[in-house]
């Protein structure tokens, strides 16, 4: 799969799960951070607060400003004819469209990671809290899997994966 996104170029990758299901870790896991250029809004939010806890920086930053920086850069990459990975939840079909809108000439994949047990949720946010700072209350993980859309044609994806 990794080798067939990288034979196309550029490529833009969309990452379809709930928090604490993988993403991030499968990016590293697979990817040089010189082959893509990342957009992700949880690192804007921190980034815009300016400090590496992010429990303190979502309470405290302008939304609206993490919002107009995330499509700043998502035009930026977009535009240009770097690959690209966007680190988001993406759980709805319009965020993945409208995001997806950006980059009418790369090669669009979604990779979708499976829904975990709670407990599996639980263990893994207990231990991103402690080595992060970052905590994601468990009830909204559920309404995030509740809100879930299975992919469509119409999203425009080229080739789709689920982990």
């Amino acid at each position: 799969m990794i080798n067939q996104i990288k034979s196309k170029s550029p490529w833009v990758i969309i990452m379809i799960g709930p928090p604490l299901s993988g993403k991030t870790s499968w990016i590293n896991k697979n990817f040089d951070p010189s082959e893509y250029e990342l957009v992700s809004r949880d690192q804007i939010v921190v980034d815009v607060h300016g400090e590496n806890d992010y429990n303190v920086a979502f309470k405290s930053v302008d939304q609206k400003e993490v919002d107009r920086i995330l499509t700043k850069r998502l035009t930026d990459v977009g535009m240009s004819s770097k690959n690209a990975i966007v680190d988001m939840t993406h759980m709805g079909r319009k965020r993945r469209k409208q995001n997806l809108s950006f980059f009418k000439n790369h090669y669009k994949v979604a990779v979708i990671f499976p829904i975990l047990t709670e407990s599996e949720y639980q263990r893994r946010n207990d231990k991103r809290t402690s080595e992060e700072r970052k905590t994601i209350p468990i009830g909204i993980i559920k309404n995030m899997i509740d809100s879930y859309q299975t992919i469509s044609h119409e999203e425009g994806f080229d080739k789709v994966y689920s982990i």
